[in-house]
């Protein structure tokens, strides 16, 4: 399994969420209001609007399609910037 998480900035949501639909992955979370230091220096979580708030988002995937997702992520980060990191990681069922 592979977890794929991201920082973008809140207004490229929609683009990225569309990312995520044409690929079927259908689990997801979002952490809204995050704040860090990053290239462009301290990101504060209590702006005004949400235009300018970075949101964290996080998802968990089979290796092919997290291969396919990043490829669609790769095309948007080179369009919108973000941050992605991409880890493997191991899912723990109950049900077993």
């Amino acid at each position: 399994m592979k977890k794929i998480e991201l920082i973008i900035e809140s207004l490229y949501l929609s683009r990225l969420i569309k990312i995520f639909d044409k690929n079927d992955i259908n689990g997801y979370t979002i952490i809204k209001d995050i704040e860090g230091m990053g290239e462009r220096g301290f990101k504060s979580a209590d702006e005004i609007t949400d235009v300018f708030k970075n949101y964290y988002i996080f998802t968990v995937c089979e290796e092919p399609k997290a291969k396919i997702i990043l490829e669609g992520i790769k095309k948007f980060m080179r369009k919108y910037g973000g941050k992605c990191i991409v880890s493997d990681v191991e899912w723990l069922s109950i049900h077993e």
